[in-house]
Parts: structure tokens; sequence; C-alpha cells
């Protein structure tokens, strides 16, 4: 259970504080499943359904807007524990309709699902539940329901855990909950075709009824179908394609706050074709800026920072604002003065599940109405969004090496350059490196005589590997240290 000094009025019950759960054993087996089973989700579209998802039987239920709780009943103690380690306890209607049910559970069950607040709305939506269950003692929790879809631990009598395959803890499932009126299980359909399931879009997600639906087949694998969505955001920065530096390899996306300061949220490495590509390239480049601040792309390059001034319009089919571990995203929120990027603090963000450019929006300007980070809360809850953000002191860098090179070819002398520095401030929030490598290479009898390499790594000796490899490949006959 919870510890009793963490918790705080819920209603006439109460919730606690995050870590709160004092069996490690059942504490690490919610973080786990969120990481093994919701974690790993395959996110797809309704245009997905025929290609992604192979024939055969699946069953399939609408998606609850809700949160992921678990609801752990153990004779007649029933309370609610999330991933993180919260717990709701206490003279709730929905816990006090649990104990009533629990007479046919064998030992401790544990049953995962999603808590929500009923709502005036035809489906309900996980902003019903924030509001539900704020105020103290004046939360509404007569509004909380439990929508159960898996069985964790425990089971009737008769059978416990584990199960052969889905189908037969389902069954379970709706056996332990039958009669329940606050906690069910969810809806779930047999199906044997995507017409099927595209049928089922229709009735359930496209009606407006439930925020998308989900798939699973006998085996682990599970599918979240929900309609793709736009968001406008700004370019932030950009990456080079390995190869062609004509093209852009990514973007880095951002949105702004009501503050009017900028907070980093994804990247994006679907840009299309590479006339697309090359056309983002000759509007990003002479946009390049200073930033004390710096961010790393998926495959490990830092991204040059531009001034915030093109706008896109960038498609998603979900977005997160949890991890697989359970712990709330968190993103750098920066500011853009004196033409330089510089760090503020990290905050509440979230991560966008297979970004795709659609396009540039020219009609769009860079002001909180067009780019505003509410796009992203019309779809989830994230926290303290609504708060002005102070600037932290961050450790200084310490530039560890630095080695020049010269060359005259052609009575101009050409110049290469080696820095390796540690930031220090890997521990300070996302988006820090601990090393960073950087090559610079100035060449004016070149069309594009300076180029630069920039490579990033966590640890000393690595960094130094890459140097030296950076050394091999650039120093040749004819250069001079300098």
């Amino acid at each position: 259970m919870a510890m009793k000094k963490n918790r705080k009025p819920l209603g006439k019950g109460f919730i606690s504080e995050v870590g709160s759960i004092e069996d490690s054993t059942l504490a690490s087996k919610l973080r786990g499943y969120k990481s093994r089973v919701a974690g790993g989700y395959r996110a797809l579209t309704k245009e997905d359904i025929k290609s992604a998802i192979p024939p055969g039987k699946l069953l399939v239920s609408p998606k609850v807007d809700g949160e992921l709780w678990f609801l752990i009943l153990e004779g007649k103690d029933c309370w609610l524990g999330n991933p993180n380690g919260r717990t709701i306890s206490g003279d709730i209607p929905l816990l006090k309709e649990a104990a009533a049910l629990s007479s046919s559970f064998h030992n401790r069950t544990v049953l995962a699902g999603e808590l929500f607040a009923a709502g005036k709305k035809d489906r309900v939506r996980v902003g019903d539940l924030r509001s539900a269950m704020g105020g103290g003692k004046k939360a509404d929790v007569d509004r909380l329901g439990f929508m159960a879809f898996d069985l964790l631990a425990g089971g009737d009598k008769k059978k416990q855990v584990p199960f052969e395959n889905y189908a037969e803890t389902f069954t379970a499932i709706q056996s332990l909950l039958e009669g329940g009126k606050r906690i069910q299980s969810i809806r779930t359909d047999t199906v044997g075709s995507s017409g099927e399931i595209e049928s089922l879009f229709e009735e359930l997600v496209e009606s407006g009824k439930a925020e998308g639906l989900v798939a699973r087949d006998q085996g682990t694998r599970i599918y979240k179908i929900k309609p793709s969505f736009s968001i406008d955001m700004v370019i932030l920065g950009y990456t080079e394609k390995t190869g062609d530096p004509l093209q852009v390899r990514s973007i880095l996306l951002g949105l702004m706050r009501v503050d009017g300061q900028y907070q980093v949220v994804s990247g994006c490495g679907n840009l299309k074709t590479e006339k697309e590509r090359k056309s983002l390239m000759k509007k990003m480049k002479p946009l390049c800026v200073d930033s004390t601040f710096r961010q790393a792309s998926g495959s490990g390059e830092l991204y040059h920072f531009i001034r915030p001034e093109i706008i896109v319009e960038i498609k998603v089919t979900d977005i997160q604002v949890e991890n697989s571990s359970g712990n709330y995203i968190k993103s750098m929120v920066i500011k853009f003065e004196e033409n330089t990027w510089k760090p503020i603090c990290p905050q509440p963000s979230a991560s966008l599940i297979h970004p795709v450019l659609e396009g540039i929006r020219v009609d769009k300007e860079v002001n909180k109405t067009d780019i505003r980070f509410s796009q992203l809360l019309e779809r989830v809850a994230i926290q303290d969004q609504d708060q002005k953000v102070q600037s932290i002191d961050l450790p200084a860098s310490e530039i560890l090496r630095r080695e020049v090179w010269s060359k005259t070819t052609k009575e101009k002398i050409a110049i290469q350059k080696l820095i390796i520095w540690k930031t220090n401030k890997e521990k300070e929030g996302q988006g820090f490196p601990a090393f960073v490598i950087n090559w610079t290479d100035y060449s004016p009898n070149r069309k594009d005589p300076l180029k630069k390499e920039v490579r990033i790594s966590p640890e000393k000796k690595n960094a130094f590997q890459i140097a030296e490899k950076m050394i091999e490949e650039n120093i040749k006959k004819g250069w001079t240290k300098c």
C-alpha cells in the first residue's frame, strides 16, 4: 500500500505522491507493465490497417481517453496505483464497488485499465479526469470510472495468471467484473479481417465515440489505431544529410508557450522527397544563428539552430506525455534574443509519434496563436504550461582539446580546427550531451568555404577516439599544425 504521510485529500478519499507504493515488488511490476506493454504499442492510422495488420483473429477495443492505472484488490483492501507509484485510496465510490466485487477474487489481483471521468459529451477525455480529480476535498470523485483491459496478477478461484492467450485473460476479466457499473471490462469485439476493423473504426472513432482503437492478436502484438492530425510548429534547427550537405536530414521543431518563450518538442526526419529536402536547406541555411543550447538528433548529430521564421505543418499519429518508464517527458524551454538561442530550463512536454512534414505554412506567423503550445494541450494534459519559467544557472563548459592546422593553396590559407569540450551539463536535463567534438574546415577556394561537423559522446574516451578518426580522415600531406 502507500505511505500515509504522502497522501492528500481526494474527495472523501486520498491521493498520494509519486513513489508512494511501499511494496517494491508491486511497484516494479506496475512500472514494468508501462515499459513492456503500453510502451510497445504499434501506432497506426486507419490507412495502415490493411497493410500493417496481418490476417487472423484479433480482439479490438475502443481506446478510452483516460490515464493508465491499476486496480489492486487483496481481500477487502482495494486501491488504485499508477506506474509512477501514486495511489488512490479511501472512501471513493469506485473503490467501494471494487470491494463489493472482491469476493470472487483469488489472492492479490491486479487489473490494468483506463481511469476516466464521465463527462457530458459522447466520449470522455483526459481533461475531464484532471478536472474531476482537482480541488482536493471538493474533487468530483463520483464521476470516476475504470475500464479494465488486462490482468497482471490473480484471477478467480478457478484460474489465475498466467493465461494461455489474451482471449482467456479477457474472459477472466469479464467474469471478475460482472455486474460492475463504475468498474467494467472494456468493450471488446472479436474480428477476423481488416475490413471488420475499419468498420469498427468508422463506428467508434469517426463518429466521435472513442479516441481510437486497440487491437490485440493472440500473441504479443498490440496495435493502437488513431486518426492522424496536424500541428503547426516552428523550425528551430536542422541537420545535414550524410554525404550530401545540400539536403536536410532532419528538422528540430518547437512551439510557443503562453509566456512567449519557445519549447523544444520534437525532431522530424520524414521530409518526403529529395527535392523538398534541398528546398528546405536553401531556406534554412541563410537563417543560421548561434546557440548556447545544444540538441542532438536521434542519429547523434547536433542541430544547427536558425532564426524562428519558418512555420510548418506536421502530421502525427499520436502524442505521448510519458516515456516507456512511466516518467513525465521534459524538454528544454529556450529563448531567442540578440540573434542567439539561450536555454532557460527543462519543462514538462510531450513526444510526437510518427511526425511527417506536410508542408510550409506561409499563411501562419510566429506568434502565441499560430504556433501555440496549447495545440498539444487540446489532446493531452501537460503540467505547468501556464507558468513563466526562469533561467537556471548551468555549469560552465570545459575545453579539453584544441588543435589548428593550416595549408596554403593558390596563395590562400585554408584552416582546419578541432575542439573537444566537456559540457558539464549532462545531468541538468534533456538535450545536453556530455562531450562535444567540433571539426571546422575552412577553404577559401571552395564554393562553400565553411564546413562543420559536430559529434557528441557520452564518454571522454570515446570523444577522443572520434577526434583521432577526424584527424586521420582530414589531415593529410601539406597540413601544418599551428
